[in-house]
């Protein structure tokens, strides 16, 4: 016969076994269980996962494509040669008995520059001018006329340049002095005489105006316009006093020419 202890204990018991299966009925009722995933399609083979690499082994270090720099784009350097050739239209010579009058002509010559900084450059230049002349006389019955010469002009300047740059286009502006050489052939009057006149070098300075088209980096159009004008002394002093000293010098222009030229040039 069980003591009342033991059927209490048993009692107990029994009452918890039947909450815990009243429970797991309920929570069956509110989360059903879930169905099992569907079957893999046929051929269908899982990948494994990939094994562990083997101890002391070290995979390769991956790197992105190597990248390179565009090449800088060649630089114009700072001496520049080049050539042109052109068209002037003078003015009259003046002399004290008539005047000498100039032909049009084509002209041609050279330069080289150095720059010093961007946009400055210094200017060796030559032009040379061949070209006709012939006197007309103020004094009819005095001095004849004379028949046309040949003339040569050289003009030997040094100077410099001033540009701004504007991507391919570069307006320009020059200024040069020096010499010119002028040899003029043997003058032939109407009246049968002739005259043998001497080659003379006379100051001279240029100065004009002009544009560079740059085709590539470094082959550049050259055009410009711009005036020769040569200057004579034809006397001189030199004043000293209580007040100072002074200089003086006399002289003139005797014509000018303007010329309009093409040309290339090469910067390196």
């Amino acid at each position: 016969m069980r003591s009342p202890g033991a059927i209490g204990v048993a009692g107990a018991r029994g009452v918890w076994l039947a909450s815990l299966l009243l429970a797991t009925t309920a929570v069956g009722q509110y989360y059903p269980t879930p169905p099992p995933p569907p079957a893999p399609p046929p051929g269908y083979y899982p990948t494994p996962p990939p094994s562990a690499p083997p101890p002391g082994y070290y995979p390769a270090p991956t790197y992105p494509a190597p990248t390179h720099p565009p090449p800088e784009p060649k630089r114009r350097g700072d001496i520049e040669i080049g050539g042109f050739v052109g068209y002037q239209l003078p003015t009259d010579a003046t002399a004290g008995t008539g005047k000498v009058i100039i032909d049009p002509s084509i002209d041609f010559g050279g330069f080289i520059d150095y720059q010093i900084r961007p946009g400055y450059a210094v200017e060796l230049l030559y032009v040379y001018v061949p070209t006709n002349a012939r006197f007309q006389t103020y004094v009819p019955g005095t001095i004849p006329d004379s028949e046309k010469t040949s003339v040569g002009s050289h003009w030997i300047q040094i100077g410099g340049t001033v540009g701004r740059s504007l991507g391919r286009i570069e307006p320009f502006g020059s200024l040069t002095a020096g010499m010119v050489i002028i040899a003029p052939g043997t003058l032939t009057f109407t009246n049968g005489t002739t005259a043998t006149a001497n080659t003379s070098v006379q100051f001279a300075f240029t100065g004009g105006l002009g544009l560079k088209v740059w085709v590539t980096e470094v082959i550049a159009l050259r055009f410009e316009a711009r005036a020769l004008v040569p200057v004579y002394f034809s006397g001189g002093g030199l004043w000293v006093g209580t007040g100072g000293a002074s200089v003086g010098l006399s002289g003139g222009i005797p014509f000018a020419m303007f010329d309009f030229t093409g040309g290339i040039s090469v910067r390196f």
